[in-house]
């Protein structure tokens, strides 16, 4: 049944329906980082291949460049035909790439696994994400974002240790950890088909605010880039160091769990700050974490950096609510696609754009402090000459 009432009127979601939106979200981080502890033991399966050392980390990011390319067409589909549909032919999907590394023989094969993975991914993040604003509005819309993310980044919490000892057993083990989407899938069949764009008659309507929309665009794309250097050459850097495959999953844990309680808290930021204030706030945490991260010269150095980089979890889910407020209820599938995109290009970016000479791995993390910090100064200063009234009206372009 398509529902056609406001949000803010219609009954909320039940448990079960939350517990599946959330599990839907841990589907995400899953996308690339369970693969992480892996990389360095897949470079050297594949050493004797040609490029195997850019190929093996594309591998970890190619995911964010099907994702970015594809994400428009999830949206329009969820749009078109509802969120339901596109979620159940996304999970199979899901399964069938994210699996493929246990059976591939090359880095062709790897990278066309992981391609269809970044389709799958696409369409998970998408119709959630607009499931997500038609079932919620408001503070309760905050609310679950924000836990929505801490779920995300507690997910990666329990999965970065347990792919790091799948990884000391053989690098396919991470693999079969993508098998979990065929036990959400179930759980999927039960969901509202959602709103679509023929039906819908809730939230802002008239003409997207496309000034603000590509403002958070653009600061999801700046923040994943920088974020996404701990997951891509953190492994790295903590093998540089004399970190093993398990520790090494161990210590990215911290991280996201960090990020994980952080995102916790954004609940309280909700409605009540200027959300240019609070993505200026995360993105000067996430500096001066990546620039201790960069310093360290042990790996017990490492943990604080990683521990206070992880105060970035309040930016995805600012990003997020900011968004939703600001499109119109029609525009929701096209528009969470955009932000999709947004984030996952980022991360198909970060190791191209911040690559680390090989014998200096903190390199990069140099400069992803940098332009971290750069961003949120220009943000916070922005937030003071621009009023926020303006920049948020559903009508400003």
């Amino acid at each position: 049944m398509i529902r056609t009432a406001p949000a803010s009127d219609a009954t909320p979601p039940d448990a079960l329906t939350r517990l599946t939106l959330l599990l839907l979200a841990s589907l995400t981080i899953m996308a690339g980082a369970t693969i992480a502890p892996a990389l360095p033991a897949m470079q050297a399966h594949f050493a004797d291949q040609p490029n195997a050392a850019l190929l093996v980390k594309l591998a970890l990011t190619i995911v964010g460049l099907a994702i970015a390319i594809s994400a428009p067409i999830s949206g329009i589909l969820a749009d078109r035909f509802g969120r339901r549909p596109v979620l159940i032919g996304a999970l199979l999907l899901y399964a069938l790439g994210g699996t493929s590394g246990l059976f591939i023989s090359s880095l062709g094969e790897l990278l066309t696994g992981r391609i269809i993975l970044g389709l799958a991914v696409a369409g998970v993040m998408t119709a959630s994400g607009a499931l997500i604003n038609d079932l919620f509005s408001g503070p309760a819309r905050g609310k679950f974002l924000s836990q929505q993310a801490a779920f995300n980044n507690f997910g990666g919490a329990v999965l970065l240790p347990l792919s790091g000892f799948l990884a000391g057993m053989g690098w396919r083990g991470p693999f079969a950890l993508y098998f979990v989407a065929l036990l959400i899938l179930p759980l999927v069949f039960r969901l509202p088909r959602g709103v679509t764009a023929a039906a819908s008659s809730t939230g802002p309507e008239g003409k997207p605010a496309w000034a603000a929309i590509a403002l958070i665009y653009v600061l999801a794309l700046s923040y994943m880039i920088i974020f996404y250097l701990v997951p891509a050459q953190g492994p790295f850097l903590l093998r540089f160091l004399g970190a093993a495959p398990a520790a090494t999953g161990l210590l990215l844990g911290v991280f996201t769990l960090m990020s994980a309680l952080t995102s916790l808290t954004y609940s309280r930021f909700a409605g009540r700050f200027d959300p240019r204030k609070v993505v200026a706030l995360g993105f000067g945490l996430l500096a001066g974490g990546e620039i201790i991260v960069s310093q360290a010269a042990s790996i017990g150095g490492v943990i604080p950096g990683l521990m206070l980089a992880g105060g970035g979890g309040l930016v995805i889910p600012n990003l997020n609510a900011w968004l939703a407020d600001i499109t119109p209820a029609r525009w929701r599938g096209r528009i969470v696609a955009g932000m999709s995109s947004s984030i996952f290009l980022g991360q198909f970016l970060s190791p191209l754009i911040l690559a680390a000479p090989a014998d200096q791995p903190a390199q990069g993390f140099v400069w992803g402090a940098g332009t971290a910090a750069v961003v949120g100064a220009a943000l916070l200063a922005f937030s003071f000459i621009r009023p926020k009234p303006r920049l948020l009206s559903p009508k400003a372009v």
